[in-house]
This record gives structure tokens, sequence and C-alpha cells, in this order.
């Protein structure tokens, strides 16, 4: 599958972006905390002060383990099971008018799109990853 070093690399640098940008995103919500639970208490998430911080350590704990290559299944399955439903509920777009409704458009189309990246990293993670600690289930 991965028959060359550039592909190799590739692969690295696509796991290494994905996990920048999840991780930071998680990073961002448990750095405002405050904030996040009331944007999340806001949109009528269930006990958002909870939710809020355990969701955003699987995030964190999901962006490594692609990263590494340490139970990236597990960790591409925990940044999935977050994204879907966060992103019906949060970035509810087709609600809203105007301005609010394209920032909102654009994050549902962020998270689709890293929810389709994670599926990717989820369908490969039974492949032996170049460039990674190679533990897994």
């Amino acid at each position: 599958m991965f028959d060359s070093s550039l592909a190799a690399v590739g692969f690295l640098a696509g796991r290494a972006l994905f996990a920048l940008v999840v991780g930071y995103l998680a990073l961002g919500n448990l750095l405002d905390l405050e904030t996040s639970v009331g944007y999340a208490e806001h949109k009528g998430v269930p006990l958002a002060s909870v939710s809020v911080p355990l969701g955003s350590l699987g995030l964190v704990a999901g962006s490594l383990a692609v990263l590494t290559g340490v139970y990236p299944g597990v960790g591409a399955l925990a940044v999935t099971v977050f994204l879907v439903p966060v992103t019906a509920i949060m970035h509810d777009f087709w609600t809203m008018t105007g301005e609010d409704r394209q920032n909102e458009r654009i994050h549902f189309l962020k998270n689709v799109g890293l929810v389709g990246g994670a599926l990717v990293f989820l369908a490969l993670s039974t492949a032996a990853w170049p460039l990674s600690a190679g533990v897994g289930l």
C-alpha cells in the first residue's frame, strides 16, 4: 500500500495535518472552557460542563493516536463519534440567517471534512502504517 518513501512521508504529513487541526480545535475548547461550555449550553448540549471537557480530551487523544499510530483505529473512531453529533448540534446553519448562517456552514463543512479524514484513517487502521509506532488492535 505504501510502496515508496514518498507515499510514507505523504501519509505521515496527512496524519500530522489532521492531528494538528483536530488537536488545535480541542485545545482551544480546553483553554477557554468557560466560553466553550457556555456555547454548548446555549445550543442545548446535555451536561455541557462534563461533555465539553471530556469530548475535547477525547479529541486530543484521538488526534495523537492517528499521528503516532498508537491504536489509530480507536483514535479515528473517537474523533468520528465526537464530531458527528457535535456537527449536527453545534453547527445547525440551516436554522440561521445572514453571517451566522455562513459562519456555521463553514464550521459544519470543516467538521464534515474532518469526519471524512477520520473515516479514511479508520479504514486504513488495520494496515501497517509507515513512520508510526505501529501499535494497534
